[in-house]
């Protein structure tokens, strides 16, 4: 079973025994590896250590949102200095502090991350993911691929992912690929949690619309695969049954990973009806993440959908048809975009065989979905 590490490499602890020292070190005006590990300040009002709206983000002007509240210089009474804050957390009696942001600005910290990240990859995890690494202070690509990417990437196989990132529309998420050489990246593109109104996986299952979902894989998973990345996605729970199993294999047949991390008490399990088709993913190339989809037409794709995916060495082609109808439904496909002279039924291993025409007319349970081997 494949491990990976969860890190966060922005942001120290208040009881860390680098910041402490880093601490009595400014204190007594010595300028030490570990004082340019953080960001100081004599002033509560001074301005911020970086700034940046794309990509890497200081105190990053959008709607509705007042960075000076989260982003500040704050007091430390041991420092006697103020030190720069991103993210509050709790202290050991549960009061509210103010993290210290580690300082990337300078090649203190950026040589401490890389022996970090060397350590925990040592242990043998099978890659990281770092979180938040698009609000790090003083952050760029080249930093970021010495410290972080390219030393996951000496490991082999390795799966690397910069949490967030990809989420904030002015950062495309190609970039993380191609100039971050990281491998994978939650697809934001089927939903962004911290936005109310930007759920497009959810809100194609709701209104019955799959040109919803289609659009939203466009825009950003396919020009993930595009770039030689992978994606993951988070299982969403719609509190039914048919729409919950319906919005799982559309994820298991998307090429991303999918991931039962709904936050705790949440949902952390398959739907009845997925675990088969996630086993299916292992044996089927045309269902791993590096394979090829495209839409193939139906009678009505307002209504149904139907994507053929294509494994990456073209060896192994895969139909999949949805009904995102709450009642059974004939589902058409057009069989004048695909060069198909045998269909197998996956899930009862039967042929249909060569349907005749150029339409393969299959009925389809309410919410369903059905998966053909094509030859």
């Amino acid at each position: 079973m494949p491990v990976i590490a969860f890190e966060n490499l922005g942001y120290s602890s208040i009881y860390s025994h680098q910041f402490l020292k880093a601490c009595d070190d400014i204190r007594a005006s010595r300028n030490t590896r570990e004082t340019r590990m953080f960001f100081w300040s004599k002033s509560g009002g001074a301005p911020a250590p970086a700034s940046s709206n794309s990509y890497f983000f200081v105190r990053p002007s959008r709607p509705n949102h007042d960075a000076s509240t989260t982003e500040f210089w704050q007091w430390d009474e041991r420092c006697h200095s103020f030190y720069w804050t991103r993210w509050p957390g709790k202290d050991k009696d549960g009061n509210v502090i103010h993290l210290p942001q580690y300082n990337w600005a300078d090649d203190a910290w950026p040589t401490e991350a890389e022996r970090v990240v060397r350590f925990w990859m040592n242990v043998g995890f099978d890659g990281m993911v770092i979180d938040a690494v698009n609000w790090y202070v003083g952050y760029n690509w080249e930093k970021g691929n010495r410290s972080i990417t390219q030393p996951i990437a000496g490991y082999g196989d390795t799966f690397s992912q910069p949490e967030g990132a990809g989420a904030f529309h002015t950062d495309d998420p190609v970039g993380w690929i191609t100039e971050g050489h990281w491998t994978n990246l939650q697809d934001y593109g089927l939903g962004i949690w911290w936005e109310k109104d930007n759920h497009p996986l959810v809100e194609s299952i709701e209104k019955g619309d799959p040109r919803i979902f289609e659009t939203a894989l466009r825009g950003y998973h396919d020009r993930v695969v595009a770039a030689g990345g992978t994606l993951y996605a988070t299982v969403p729970q719609l509190h039914d049954e048919p729409r919950q199993t319906l919005a799982e294999a559309l994820l298991a047949t998307s090429g991303d990973l999918v991931c039962y991390c709904s936050f705790a008490g949440e949902l952390t399990n398959p739907a009845p009806a997925i675990s088969a088709l996630l086993k299916m993913r292992r044996r089927h190339a045309a269902l791993y993440q590096d394979s090829l989809r495209r839409q193939i037409p139906t009678q009505d794709d307002s209504r149904f959908y139907a994507i053929l995916r294509s494994s990456h060495d073209r060896s192994e082609r895969i139909l999949v048809v949805f009904n995102f109808q709450s009642t059974q439904q004939t589902v058409k496909v057009d069989l004048g975009a695909l060069d198909g002279h045998k269909f197998l039924d996956l899930s009862e291993s039967a042929p249909v065989g060569h349907p005749g025409g150029s339409v393969l007319s299959e009925s389809v349970p309410a919410y369903g979905f059905r998966l053909f081997l094509v030859r």
